[in-house]
């Protein structure tokens, strides 16, 4: 099969002469040379109808050995990507917390009319993601089905927000599973007299949201600099609509955009690499700007009314 698709794309190649060949394509060149054209002889002669494309090369020979191979060399970028501590220090609070340390929010849809196939989707599309990006993921797939997902996911937020006082962007969905239920049997009416039975889904779908802790969200946002996306726009539409100074540019400049983040990874490498970066100084003075900026509003209203700040927690 290879052989003649090469025999007739280098046929092809032949038919074109190469004055032709050299003169780039315009965008409606096809429908410009069959405008005005009549017979087989004209078309077949057309430059645009003979222009030889390149061959797709499927994905063959993707065995478990190269796989596995594609699998260590990615993990390798990713802990590439993390810059720690030269040295641990004992009075200082952990990176890395385990998921499943009891502060975990559990939150279930029932009576789902989607087949487990399509709630595997879900699951692996939010998987991971902050929970405002999660809404925004599932808000932007624009199907009927998902409503339910969405509507429990946006619950989810205000219930975290209001009730359990959480921080909106520390909420992380760090598990969502779909969950077989039953099947409820209707009849369906056939002609003449016949019918059917047709099973119609009713599963689950239940997601664990937790809010990480400060300490690993820096390391996350700033160190690792994964960023939301839904935080990364929220950044860059009040700085396109000067509802801030422009001075948070320079402060907003490890989250804003690709090109951004990049630069402030090269930086942190660098120093890094010249024992210039005190790993637990700049975690400490970003947690303490991140609490300010969380007690702002408060101690805005405070000082109004004539109060005192409150105490910033620990």
């Amino acid at each position: 099969m290879w052989s003649g698709l090469s025999a007739a794309s280098r046929r092809a190649r032949c038919l074109v002469s190469p004055a032709v060949s050299r003169q780039p394509l315009r965008t409606p060149c096809l429908v410009d040379s069959c405008a005005g054209l009549g017979s087989l002889d004209s078309i077949s002669a057309s430059p645009c109808l003979l222009q030889s494309r390149s061959f797709h090369f499927p994905r063959s020979n993707w065995f478990p050995w190269r796989t596995r191979l594609i699998h260590d060399r990615q993990a390798a970028l990713r802990k590439k990507r993390h810059i720690l501590p030269r040295k641990t220090d004992p009075e200082e609070r952990p990176i890395f917390y385990k998921k499943e340390d009891g502060n975990g929010l559990a939150f279930r849809e029932k009576d789902l009319r989607i087949g487990m196939k399509r709630l595997l989707d879900y699951a692996r599309l939010i998987r991971g993601r902050q929970l405002q990006d999660g809404i925004d993921w599932v808000e932007s797939v624009a199907r009927m089905k998902s409503e339910p997902i969405l509507k429990m996911m946006q619950d989810a937020m205000q219930e975290c927000s209001n009730k359990y006082k959480l921080d909106p962007a520390r909420l992380f969905i760090f598990d969502a599973q779909p969950q077989r239920g039953k099947f409820v049997r209707e009849l369906k009416k056939h002609a003449r007299g016949n019918f059917g039975i047709i099973r119609r889904p009713r599963n689950y779908f239940m997601i664990r949201v937790r809010e990480m802790p400060l300490e690993e969200f820096f390391h996350r946002i700033y160190v690792f600099n994964k960023v939301p996306r839904s935080m990364a726009s929220d950044m860059r539409l009040a700085l396109h609509q000067n509802r801030v100074s422009p001075q948070m540019r320079k402060e907003w400049a490890p989250y804003l955009s690709a090109h951004t983040r990049q630069r402030h990874r090269m930086e942190l490498k660098w120093l890094d690499s010249t024992r210039q970066f005190d790993y637990y100084q700049a975690r400490r003075e970003w947690m303490q700007r991140y609490k300010s900026n969380l007690l702002r509003a408060s101690a805005e209203a405070r000082e109004a009314r004539g109060l005192t700040p409150l105490p910033m927690a620990e």
